[in-house]
């Protein structure tokens, strides 16, 4: 029969168990709460039903859990049953005793992280590369491929990536800086960020053991200050682009770099994007124009776009690229898809592709008479446009493609939008069209043998000079 416990009744249940006595008090003062004197220690216990049947758990001995703290327990057992279906359990029982201040709060268990692995930073360069390789343009892959790999960084080669420190690369950086190379350690720099932070991701941390993003503070030192100098990058006078527009159509140099350089010209375009224009990029219009419609994945603003950049060719480009699908028509052996195919594939065993991009920076550098680099061409198109015929910069980007003249927050041009804008870029492309021809047709070439000569002596001049920086 229960019986209302106090604290007598618990004093007498020590002195019971130390005599050798055994029994069981039922509290009427709390439902299920028991009192257990025993021999080896008297103790609570709360008597409960749970899935048809009485189930009993221990509290703990009497000298511990007071007499309070067990009838608190015992109610909050039952209330938990009752409310939330939840059977009591001895885990639980401690959190109660722990809560109530009974037990001290147990430190928490300290585990150790995994010790990374770390890839060498050979590895860590392959691994990357791939990265790169599935996700970026090819020539972001191979550049960032030859500047991770340049020979200022082969003594890191075999290091554990995870032990490099950026003052260390920050110092390869200065070294290569002080050497002249100021643009090259700049380079080397936007290579390594994108490596290290790659790196540092969650995914990549415990196989590369790079566990900080710290090597994005690295930076090249402030360019050297040269008074005098316009850094602002070489343009070529209307009457030089007008002569290399006319070497082009002379018939002094390979037919198809030819033709690439002229789209080139004509369009102000970049010259990866150029070289990557396939048969189909070209599209005739409803009025008999032609229109080339550049793929988002060979321009530069175009990563994660869907829309090409068009640009209505003046009448000269669109010959020639009418002549070359023509001509790739009427060849039935022909299934390159390229406006400009490469002669032979760069590598044994590789599909024959287009022409390198590199092949027109080697051609106007091997051109007497021309300062001009390919991106020259576009700084021409954009100062005599905007100089001589009173064009809004602004709206030479459209041209240019720098995102079409538009800011990339710009909700309406990047979800509604769908204008082609062909005749503001006709108003641009045709003034520029008959300036450089304009210039070309005043100009004599004379002697074609003599300039086919010197374009040649131009190329062996750049070999030489690349076979000597290699042996270097």
């Amino acid at each position: 029969m229960p019986k209302k416990l106090t604290e007598a009744s618990v004093k007498k249940a020590l002195a019971d168990g130390a005599a050798g006595l055994s029994y069981d008090v039922t509290d009427a003062g709390a439902a299920g709460l028991i009192l257990r004197a025993a021999p080896r220690g008297s103790s609570w216990l709360v008597r409960f039903m749970w899935g048809g049947s009485f189930k009993r758990l221990r509290l703990g001995p009497v000298d511990l859990v007071s007499l309070t703290v067990a009838r608190e327990i015992a109610a909050a057992a039952r209330t938990l049953i009752r409310e939330q279906d939840i059977c009591p359990t001895e885990a639980w029982v401690h959190d109660q005793l722990v809560r109530r201040r009974v037990l001290a709060k147990p430190e928490p268990e300290h585990v150790s992280p995994p010790k990374p692995t770390t890839w060498t930073y050979s590895e860590a360069v392959e691994h990357y590369l791939t990265e790169v390789k599935r996700t970026r343009r090819e020539r972001t892959w191979s550049d960032r491929r030859d500047m991770l790999n340049i020979v200022e960084m082969r003594p890191l080669r075999d290091r554990p990536v995870g032990s490099i420190a950026r003052r260390e690369i920050a110092t390869v950086v200065a070294e290569i800086h002080r050497s002249g190379r100021e643009r090259h350690a700049a380079h080397l720099c936007e290579a390594v960020r994108p490596l290290w932070t790659w790196l540092a991701g969650d995914a990549q941390q415990l196989r590369s053991g790079v566990l900080s993003t710290d090597m994005a503070q690295l930076r090249a030192p402030e360019k050297t200050n040269r008074e005098g100098v316009d850094d602002g990058g070489y343009v070529p006078p209307p009457a030089e682009i007008g002569r290399i527009l006319k070497i082009a159509q002379a018939g002094v140099v390979d037919e198809v770099l030819a033709d690439a350089l002229l789209l080139m010209l004509f369009t102000a375009q970049r010259r990866r994007s150029v070289v990557n224009a396939r048969l189909t990029d070209f599209i005739e219009e409803p009025d008999g124009s032609l229109t080339w419609a550049i793929a988002p994945i060979h321009r530069k603003t175009g990563r994660g776009k869907k829309r090409t950049h068009d640009l209505p060719l003046p009448s000269t480009p669109a010959a020639m690229v009418r002549r070359r699908i023509a001509a790739v028509a009427a060849d039935e052996e022909s299934e390159s898809p390229w406006l400009f195919p490469a002669t032979r594939p760069r590598r044994a065993g590789d599909e024959v592709s287009h022409v390198h991009a590199d092949s027109l920076t080697h051609l106007l550098d091997a051109l007497p008479g021309s300062d001009a680099a390919p991106h020259d061409i576009r700084r021409g198109f954009t100062t005599h446009l905007e100089d001589l015929l009173g064009l809004d910069a602004s709206e030479l980007k459209l041209v240019l493609d720098h995102s079409e003249g538009k800011s990339g927050d710009d909700v309406t041009e990047k979800h509604y939008s769908r204008a082609r804008r062909l005749a503001r870029k006709a108003a641009m492309l045709e003034p520029w069209a008959a300036l450089i021809e304009k210039h070309a047709a005043a100009l004599a070439l004379g002697d074609l043998d003599a300039l086919r000569d010197g374009i040649t002596a131009g190329r062996k001049r750049q070999k030489t000079k690349k076979g000597t920086k290699a042996a270097a």
